[in-house]
């Protein structure tokens, strides 16, 4: 009996801990027709879809870095002539700002003329409700896979996550922990 305890409670527990693990939703697309033993070179469009200011910036410079090392470990060639490559690689980055509301249960704890006799005369402390508003960041990390020759997209990779203060301060550890996400769900 306590051997199927122990196990029913380890099971809880690991089912706990990964609901609360955070991380970004991974959602991956592929062309039904894509062959990708087809492919073996790469390269990046230009420019990528991050630098909309007309000049490389920080993020785009590490989404190159964390996406050229997952294709090469999966056997892909980096080659910098567009020419030679099988498959082009493009990456955007979305921010987007959001509300989220709930409604958050306050013990009445404030002083009346009551107050001495608090807690004789109830079982339970009185409650009231109020709306806690809180404001978010969303940010959406998208890499495609582009055949080089036909210019149609093989495979897109999307990771979407709430953007911390942890996250703002150390960006280039969030983004290559994205990528190797997504790329874990390559075909």
């Amino acid at each position: 009996m306590l051997n199927k305890a122990n196990f029913i409670f380890s099971i809880l527990a690991i089912l706990l801990l990964t609901a609360c693990a955070s991380g970004p939703q991974i959602q991956t697309m592929q062309a039904p027709d894509a062959d990708f033993s087809e492919y073996e070179t790469f390269t990046f469009v230009d420019p990528l879809g991050s630098d909309k200011a007309g000049y490389a910036s920080l993020i785009s410079r590490q989404l190159k870095f964390s996406i050229r090392r997952e294709l090469e470990l999966m056997g892909f060639t980096y080659t910098e002539d567009p020419a030679q490559a099988d498959m082009l690689v493009n990456a955007h980055t979305h921010l987007d700002e959001k509300i989220r509301a709930r409604e958050v249960a306050d013990p009445l704890m404030g002083p009346t003329y009551w107050d001495y006799r608090y807690g004789f005369y109830t079982a339970w402390p009185s409650y009231s409700t109020r709306t806690e508003v809180t404001q978010y960041s969303v940010g959406t990390l998208t890499v495609d896979l582009i055949d080089a020759l036909e210019r149609v997209m093989i495979w897109e990779g999307t990771a979407r996550n709430e953007i911390t203060e942890k996250t703002r301060r150390d960006a280039a550890a969030a983004i290559d922990g994205a990528v190797a996400k997504i790329f874990a769900q390559f075909p």
